[in-house]
């Protein structure tokens, strides 16, 4: 039972993980949840896609969590006709997630990309194929969303740069950018 743990039908096995881990996968749902669907029925297609999927002790929260994300996109996809649509369509998920400043404010392309990058630490590549975007795409919509939530006034210190840390870094790639255009020339 170390490799894979196997009590009953695997389905059973999903659900009773799911019920244990409820809080945390349910804090996913609602806030990647851009429409007005509820945190059950995307933690039932969930458990539904990992029917029949052997449960590995130590990657099972992982990949509740990593289901739950993905059917998440699936239902955002499926609900939003357009970005106009579905941006009057969201309502600011009232749930928390330890770690990070309230996010429900950002609108769901930024929630998705800061809430993927900084709760989950996804990397920017794994955000970038989850939810059909380029790598670009994925830094720009992270760097907006740090951006509000600055604004806003509710992040911490701590989780954000500071402006002289950012133009070091900008003075930074500049120096390099300028030292590599010397060199090909």
């Amino acid at each position: 039972m170390t490799r894979i743990q196997r009590q009953g039908k695997p389905n059973q096995v999903w659900r009773t993980l799911f019920e244990a881990q409820g809080a945390t996968l349910t804090a996913v749902a609602e806030i990647l949840s851009a429409t007005r669907v509820s945190a059950e029925q995307i933690l039932e297609e969930a458990i539904s896609a990992l029917e029949g999927s052997p449960l590995r002790c130590e990657f099972g929260q992982n990949s509740a969590i990593r289901a739950v994300v993905k059917a998440s996109i699936s239902y955002h996809r499926r609900t939003a006709d357009s970005a106009i649509k579905a941006e009057a369509y969201d309502d600011a998920p009232k749930c928390r997630f330890p770690g990070i400043p309230p996010i429900g404010m950002l609108p769901w392309p930024e929630r998705a990309v800061y809430f993927l990058r900084e709760a989950l630490r996804y990397s920017r590549r794994d955000t970038a194929l989850l939810l059909g975007m380029s790598d670009a795409n994925i830094d720009k919509l992270y760097i907006f969303a740090e951006r509000r939530i600055r604004h806003a006034g509710e992040a911490p210190a701590s989780l954000l740069p500071d402006a002289s840390e950012l133009s070091r870094e900008v003075e930074s790639d500049r120096a390099m950018a300028a030292g590599l255009l010397r060199r090909t020339a």
